[in-house]
């Protein structure tokens, strides 16, 4: 549980959000804002110095601007903040170098609420936010980039000031453990339609890959049982998102009816979530028929979710997820890239912009997904391990989670899903060796919610 901290935001616009970006900051170091007149305030966000007793960070009217109307800075544009010697980002305010920490809580907000995907317009086939025009992929390696994100080194400084004027900082584990990593599945089909195998297989001209798919074992049930046998090695329930809907052609045929008592027999020591198909968008009665469906399957109504192909429009999406149950998501990650899309790697509550308010929905950020490294990155294993390590490291540094997703197999090289899927099992090995813990989405992030235990900051 969080420790209460009496807070005040008193500015002239977007409270909101101001309130939201403190909120964000301060649970994950073990504390939750008790909202009260800055006169009894302990921690307080305001335009002017000193509005009195407790700490006051001083926001200024440019960073409130510039959550009433969003804009993408390039990073020469954007301003620095000095944290543990290197110049970090902030979307907000002016730019250059900048000591007004309450410009930190409203660039919290700017990254979580999704103010930089709202700036921007573009979006790829899909309707996904791009990685290239991110700050993120303007930033690359340096502090703020995909794999640095900048909402948890605020936390780091408001942690310091917060000590520096005698408050106390919990901090926050994942059940004892200093950092976790989430192991994730998109099980986009359940089986081989073995026909259309055989047939789609001659005529590609491929007869013995023909013949092995329409006579061997069903891949893609074998590769969902060693997924399961690798969380097993590890003693790392995984979390699994099944597709109950199939409308266009992105939409593998899915038979979740058919094979859901084998499905929960195999995974019974994790959780099933939903994975709403790529034809549900923006069709609020497919939504209706999948959330029908998937408790028809499973037996009970759908708590988690990731929509396929990461398709994403706020908010329309996290609306129509809440509406139908759902209460954590971790579809925000890029497809392109591995890292940090909403620039921290803790979960954080979704904020409704045109409600103004924040959202029901809890997000635990997808980080790396094995088509990323794959496909979009035409990377090897080898590179690819680097890769993984790479965004563990960084989950690692800031106390927080790596989300990892990895699909059993759909289709190609039998041998290179294999090789893959060693590389995974050794980064997993590597990564309970340097402490973190493994499993579910939501067992982990009930583990964090519920400790605040004055080990990590």
């Amino acid at each position: 549980m969080s420790r209460l901290l009496p807070c005040c935001v008193d500015v002239p616009s977007a409270e909101g959000l101001v309130r939201y970006g403190l909120d964000e900051l301060l649970r994950g170091l073990g504390l939750a804002p008790e909202w009260t007149h800055r006169d009894s305030a302990r921690l307080g966000v305001s335009t002017e110095e000193g509005r009195g007793d407790g700490l006051w960070l001083r926001i200024t009217p440019q960073a409130l601007a510039d959550l009433a109307t969003p804009r993408l800075r390039t990073s020469a544009e954007a301003g620095r903040v000095k944290i543990d010697g290197e110049a970090w980002p902030v979307p907000v305010g002016p730019s250059g170098p900048t000591d007004a920490l309450g410009d930190l809580v409203a660039g919290a907000a700017w990254w979580l609420a999704g103010l930089q995907e709202r700036a921007v317009s573009e979006r790829d086939r899909h309707g996904r936010f791009p990685y290239a025009r991110s700050l993120q992929a303007a930033l690359g390696a340096a502090p703020g980039g995909p794999l640095r994100p900048a909402v948890d080194v605020y936390r780091r400084r408001l942690a310091a000031a917060l000590r520096e004027a005698g408050i106390d900082v919990p901090g926050r584990t994942w059940d004892g453990a200093p950092w976790a990593v989430a192991l994730t599945h998109d099980l986009d089909a359940l089986r081989t339609r073995r026909l259309r195998a055989l047939v789609g297989g001659l005529l590609r001209g491929d007869v013995r890959g023909a013949l092995r798919q329409a006579l061997g074992p069903d891949r893609r049930w074998t590769t969902t049982e060693a997924l399961a046998d690798l969380g097993q090695r590890h003693e790392a329930p995984a979390t699994w998102f099944v597709k109950p809907g199939q409308w266009t052609p992105e939409d593998l045929p899915v038979d979740l009816t058919a094979r859901a008592d084998r499905l929960r027999t195999l995974v019974a020591d994790g959780e099933i979530g939903w994975h709403p198909g790529y034809g549900v968008h923006d069709h609020p009665a497919r939504w209706n028929a999948e959330a029908e469906r998937f408790e028809s399957a499973i037996g009970t109504p759908p708590r988690l979710a990731r929509t396929h192909f990461l398709r994403w429009s706020e908010p329309e999406t996290p609306r129509a997820l809440a509406g139908r149950g759902v209460r954590i998501d971790s579809t925000l990650g890029f497809a392109e890239h591995e890292g940090f899309r909403r620039g921290t790697c803790h979960p954080f509550r979704l904020y409704d912009l045109d409600a103004d308010r924040p959202s029901d929905l809890w997000e635990v950020p997808l980080a790396v997904m094995d088509t990323t490294l794959t496909d979009y990155r035409g990377l090897d294993p080898e590179a690819g391990a680097e890769a993984i390590r790479s965004i563990f490291e960084a989950a690692r540094r800031r106390g927080g989670i790596a989300v990892v997703l990895w699909h059993n197999q759909i289709g190609g090289d039998d041998a290179a899903w294999d090789r893959w899927v060693d590389t995974l099992d050794r980064e997993l090995g590597r990564a309970r060796d340097e402490g973190a813990r493994l499993g579910p989405l939501a067992g982990l992030l009930s583990a964090w919610q519920g400790d605040a235990n004055q080990k990590r900051v």
